[in-house]
């Protein structure tokens, strides 16, 4: 009897082996990775980062299904940081900026966000000087604006 006790708990060990192995076996390989070295005589080449242009902060407000300005002017490649207050109860709004009004070269499209809330949405201006175009996507006919941008 013992000794179809010990057979028994033999082949579940063997069992249990063998699917461990199966498994390792089938286990994707780690992934390797080659770190360049340099040769001794190589100095690494800096790369050109572009200044960012002058920080510019602007408040926009959304409320009566219209935005609180119509037009919106900075510098050329300016850090805008946008303070975009949804004061519209219970209505989704956001902010996108678009090439024109056609609207079908966005430059930004920020978070929609229903009212009243407030979020703040931060990109870079068009570092071309000109006009642009300004609206809500949730209601592109009605609320609608200028982005202008003025060479440096």
């Amino acid at each position: 009897m013992k000794t179809i006790i010990f057979c028994k708990q033999l082949v579940a060990f063997m069992i249990i082996g063998v699917m461990l192995l199966v498994l390792v076996a089938c286990s994707p390989a780690p992934a390797t990775t080659t770190v360049p070295t340099l040769n001794p005589t190589q100095t690494p080449t800096p790369t050109a980062t572009p200044a960012p242009g002058p920080a510019i902060a602007i408040d926009l407000v959304a409320q009566g299904m219209a935005f609180d300005k119509g037009t919106l002017t900075v510098s050329a490649g300016a850090s805008v940081t946008l303070n975009f207050n949804n004061k519209d109860s219970g209505i989704p709004h956001n902010f996108a900026l678009y090439t024109n009004s056609s609207a079908t070269t966005q430059i930004f499209v920020g978070q929609t966000i229903t009212g009243p809330s407030t979020t703040t949405y931060t990109f870079a201006a068009p570092s071309t000087a000109g006009t642009y175009f300004f609206r809500c996507d949730v209601h592109p006919a009605t609320m609608t604006g200028s982005f202008i941008v003025t060479a440096v």
